[in-house]
């Protein structure tokens, strides 16, 4: 049966957002690997993972400022073919300098058409239920991309080496684009048309994300408590001030503060972020003890974060929109962030003694999965609720850059206190167990977000009057 013209925009966009979070994390198995192939140092290592979320979390703002003057077909297509092609350099790295660029590189071209893709989603399904199931599937894509990197960097490790995790992208890379004219055009709009790119805050705020993610994986050769990684922490808030202080002053800013100020755009990046520090470090915590306390081959990790994969996929694409349509977006946002602390609790508990697969990682890890599934597409809808058309690339922009600095910097914080813990005297499942705690509480303060910032049914019924 062939697809509607819709169904195969929809099928290309998120295509490409899938891959664009399954490049976040199909390194992180064959780590090993790479450190052998390439020499690189253990501190160093990190940077294959965390060169690639600073330049995505960096410049996503700036791709979807670009999406919206220059037009967002053209933006998606040139960050589409610089991705490829770097994907294509990176695997033929041959050392550790040479492949941390292309990771970055990579993470440029994804924050140029991550944004794109996302305005020209909404400008297929401009209805609001066609747009709501439309978020949902591209939710449910994102949600299952990360863990999928996790599962397919396993397969590829062990069948064909670590270079085809890169390599992957190109065949997929190459089919998009010679479909792509297939997407709407996407003109630049008339309200954005005279306006120009803040260069300026695009470095400033990819300078904070990268120092802040800096400072936390440098700890790991001084420690959490060092008055370096306070300096650094330091540096990054004054480096994120001052880009919120150019904001306010530029004529053409790259993030509007009127945007992000709004109740319901401000609360759901507030809430991304502090959700996705989870993310990061339970992906990567739970592999690590699968593969290092109980000996897993990079396979069978995979194969073992296969029912999380599920649960986020089933939650994000039926029952997070279904319940939006029924409860609204606030109700289920606090619902599924309590199910994903609840589940956090319990994995974190539980690997501190951890015994077995079945026992100690599948009941957490699923509940964890359900409650952040339900919660994604929630947010998503409240941070493009009443936002004008002309500002949609950089709506998307701001809500994947929360997600990816989030993703970033849990992973950074995750890795520390793991550390810290195996420093103190703790063996590795409590610095796993430790890892996972930290990151419920950092999800805790999101649910307080949610429910002290983001706006009932019918505040918004009156915003909108």
């Amino acid at each position: 049966m062939l697809l509607s013209h819709r169904q195969l925009c929809l099928l290309l966009l998120c295509t490409t957002q899938f891959v664009a979070l399954l490049d976040f994390s199909i390194t992180m198995i064959p780590l090993p690997q790479i450190q052998h192939s390439l020499g690189f140092t253990p501190g160093g290592l990190q940077w294959v993972i965390n060169a690639y979320g600073v330049a995505i979390a960096g410049f996503l703002l700036l791709g979807g400022r670009a999406a919206d003057l220059f037009g967002r077909r053209r933006v998606f297509i040139a960050g589409l073919l610089l991705f490829t092609a770097a994907s294509l350099l990176g695997g033929f790295s041959h050392s550790p300098a040479m492949l941390v660029a292309t990771r970055a590189l990579q993470g440029f071209g994804a924050a140029m058409f991550s944004p794109a893709a996302f305005s020209l989603l909404l400008a297929v399904f401009p209805e609001p239920a066609q747009r709501n199931r439309a978020l949902g599937a591209w939710t449910a894509v994102a949600a299952s991309g990360f863990v999928a990197g996790l599962i397919l960097g396993g397969f590829i490790t062990d069948l064909l080496g670590w270079r085809w995790v890169l390599w992957i992208n190109v065949p997929v890379g190459l089919l998009v684009l010679a479909l792509s004219p297939a997407l709407p055009q996407g003109r630049p709009d008339a309200a954005a048309a005279g306006g120009s790119l803040d260069v300026w805050g695009a470095l400033l705020v990819a300078s904070g994300a990268a120092t802040l993610v800096f400072a936390f994986a440098n700890s790991e050769h001084v420690g959490l408590a060092h008055p370096l990684t306070f300096g650094l922490v330091a540096l990054a808030l004054a480096l994120l001030a001052l880009f919120v202080w150019v904001e306010g002053r530029v004529a053409t800013p790259l993030m509007p503060l009127a945007v992000f100020l709004r109740r319901s755009t401000g609360g759901a990046n507030i809430v991304s972020l502090l959700a996705n520090t989870a993310l990061g470090p339970t992906f990567v915590v739970v592999a690590l003890a699968m593969q290092e306390v109980l000996g897993f081959s990079a396979t069978r990790t995979g194969l073992g974060l296969l029912p999380m994969a599920v649960a986020f996929t089933l939650a994000s694409a039926w029952a997070g929109p279904a319940l939006i349509a029924r409860c609204g977006t606030k109700p289920v946002i606090v619902g599924g962030m309590l199910l994903f602390i609840g589940g956090l609790a319990m994995l974190g508990a539980s690997l501190a003694t951890l015994a077995s697969w079945a026992a100690s990682i599948l009941p957490g890890t699923v509940l964890a999965g359900i409650g952040y599934g339900l919660a994604f597409p929630a947010w998503t809808v409240a941070g493009i609720d009443g936002v004008p058309e002309a500002d949609h690339g950089l709506a998307g922009g701001m809500l994947t850059t929360t997600q990816e600095v989030g993703s970033a910097v849990g992973l950074a914080v995750g890795v520390a206190v793991s550390i810290a813990v195996l420093a103190g005297g703790g063996t590795a499942a409590q610095g796993y167990s430790g890892a996972i705690l930290v990151s419920a509480c950092l999800v805790a303060a999101g649910l307080a977000c949610a429910i002290v910032i983001l706006p009932g049914k019918a505040a918004r019924q009156e915003a909108a009057s």
